[in-house]
């Protein structure tokens, strides 16, 4: 967070107040950043100062197909969680700021911008706070599920900064969940790391292109609020 607002003050005054693309991207980077320097911190003074032992952190191809295997998770997810979400908002659910942002995105750069923040620095960073760092932890003095479960709510939980996202927990609590099981049954974080990847890749690609894919998914599955269900899970 106080990277987050070091980074927006920084862009405030250099380009003024209005959010674009380019505002969203540079303080999610001051983010980022800031989770980073408290990763390698505590590397450093608590553990061996490598992130791949401490935390998993690590890249394998052989876990590509983490990409394609996240965008099903991600729709499946929209899907099972679709008929809460329209009990709970029949008038349609609130949107995350992010997914406005994302929508108002119409060149190629911002479509470039929000693809890397969103799609490649987002699950490394959450990867390694959430399931390197968080369920590691959890699994010391609680079973696997359990500890699978606490850390999949508290990743869905933090969501809240932005109140918009309240809709997007049951779904946010599911993926979690799975990517929770992915890093324990793998044993690093690389496969995690591609599943968050092509979840948060399948949201933004079809916020920005996929306007006519999203009716005709809706219209294959019959279920009516699939559209403004997968605008909300990042």
């Amino acid at each position: 967070m106080v990277g987050a607002g070091i980074a927006a003050a920084v862009v405030a005054v250099i380009s003024g107040t209005d959010i674009t693309v380019s505002t969203f991207v540079w303080t999610f980077v001051g983010q980022a950043a800031g989770s980073f320097v408290v990763l390698i911190y505590l590397s450093r003074t608590r553990g061996t100062g490598s992130l791949a032992t401490d935390f998993g952190f690590e890249l394998l191809l052989k876990h590509w197909w983490g990409l394609p295997a996240g965008a099903v998770l991600q729709i499946a997810a929209a899907v099972v969680t679709a008929p809460l979400v329209q009990l709970l908002f029949p008038e349609g659910p609130p949107e995350q700021g992010v997914v406005t942002i994302t929508e108002g995105s119409k060149s190629t750069v911002d479509a470039i911008l929000i693809i890397t923040a969103v799609g490649l620095l987002a699950p490394v960073v959450e990867e390694i706070i959430f399931r390197g760092m968080l369920l590691a932890r959890l699994m010391r003095s609680m079973s696997m599920w359990w500890a699978i479960i606490a850390q999949a709510a508290v990743f869905a939980g933090i969501h809240l900064v932005d109140p918009s996202a309240i809709a997007a927990l049951p779904g946010l609590f599911l993926i979690g969940v799975a990517l929770g099981y992915a890093a324990i049954r793998s044993g690093s974080l690389s496969l995690p790391i591609f599943l968050h990847a092509g979840v948060n890749l399948t949201a933004a690609l079809l916020l920005i292109y996929g306007g006519d894919l999203l009716t005709r998914l809706e219209e294959m599955t019959g279920v009516e609020p699939a559209e403004s269900v997968i605008r909300l899970l990042f």
